[in-house]
C-alpha cells in the first residue's frame, strides 16, 4: 500500500490559503460574469409559478436579487473547480484506496446535488407554488415580494441538493469505515424525527414545503442504509481475504 505523503503544517496551510484563494476568485469572477445574464436566469425562476404575480419593495431590492442569484448560480457552476481543488489538496494525506472512494464520492456528490436541484425545480417548486396560489382567497389581495420569491425557491433548490447528497456521504463513511449500518438502523426512529426538524428547519414555514422536503430525505436515508448495508459486507468480505493472505 502505498505510503500517505507527508508535509509540514505550515506548507499544508500555505496550500490550502492558495486553493482557498482559487475557488474563491473562480467564483467572484464567475458572479461578475453571470451577473450580466441574471435577467435571463431571473426569467427561468418565474417560469415555475408564471401565475404568480410579483412587486417589489425597495429601489435596490432588484439589484441584491440579481446579486445573490449571480453568486447562487456562479456557486453551482464553478463547483467543478471547487470540488477539484477540494480533492487536490486532500489526496496527498490519503492512501491509493482511500484517494478511489473520495474521488468517486465527490464526482457522485456533483451529481446528486444536480439531481436534487433538478427534482426540486421540475417537481417540488411547481406543485408547492401551485398550492400556495389555488388558497389564495378573493377578499385578501397578493402582493408577493420578488425578494421573498427568490429567497424561497433559492433555499429549496439548495435544500434538495444539499439532502440528495445524503447516499454519497453514507456511502464513503462507510466505505472508510467510519460509519456502521448497524449504527443507522439502531437510530433509525430518532434521524427521521431530526429529518422532519431539519425540514422545519431550512425550509419556509408552511407544512406542504416541508412535507416536500422531508419525505425525500426519508426515502433516503432508508436508501443510505441500504448502501451502508452493502458497502459493510464489501469490507467485511475485503478484511477477510486481506486476513487470509497474510495468514498464507
Amino acid at each position: 500500500m502505498k505510503k500517505k505523503n507527508e508535509m509540514p503544517l505550515l506548507d499544508h496551510l500555505s496550500e490550502l490559503r492558495r486553493r482557498l484563494i482559487i475557488v474563491v476568485v473562480t467564483n467572484v469572477g464567475a458572479a461578475m460574469i453571470i451577473f450580466n445574464f441574471a435577467g435571463i436566469v431571473m426569467e427561468y425562476l418565474l417560469a415555475i409559478n408564471p401565475g404568480m404575480q410579483l412587486v417589489y419593495i425597495s429601489p435596490s431590492e432588484l439589484f441584491l436579487i440579481y446579486m445573490n442569484i449571480s453568486f447562487l448560480a456562479a456557486f453551482i457552476v464553478c463547483s467543478p473547480i471547487t470540488i477539484y481543488e477540494i480533492w487536490a489538496f486532500v489526496e496527498k494525506g490519503l492512501y491509493k484506496r482511500e484517494k478511489i472512494y473520495v474521488l468517486v464520492s465527490l464526482l457522485f456528490g456533483l451529481i446528486c446535488f444536480a439531481g436534487g436541484v433538478y427534482f426540486c425545480y421540475r417537481i417540488v417548486l411547481p406543485v408547492t407554488l401551485q398550492f400556495f396560489t389555488r388558497i389564495a382567497i378573493s377578499e385578501v389581495k397578493a402582493m408577493i415580494s420578488v425578494k421573498s420569491y427568490t429567497s424561497f425557491v433559492n433555499v429549496m433548490l439548495l435544500s434538495f441538493g444539499i439532502v440528495f447528497e445524503m447516499p454519497v456521504i453514507v456511502f464513503m463513511l462507510t466505505k472508510l469505515e467510519i460509519l456502521k449500518p448497524s449504527f443507522l438502523q439502531k437510530y433509525k426512529g430518532v434521524m427521521i424525527v431530526i429529518i422532519f426538524i431539519v425540514a422545519a428547519i431550512v425550509t419556509p414555514p408552511d407544512v406542504i414545503s416541508q412535507l416536500m422536503l422531508a419525505i425525500p430525505m426519508v426515502i433516503l436515508l432508508y436508501l443510505s442504509i441500504m448502501i451502508s448495508v452493502v458497502v459493510d459486507k464489501m469490507n467485511k468480505k475485503r478484511r477477510k481475504k486481506e486476513e487470509l493472505e497474510l495468514a498464507a
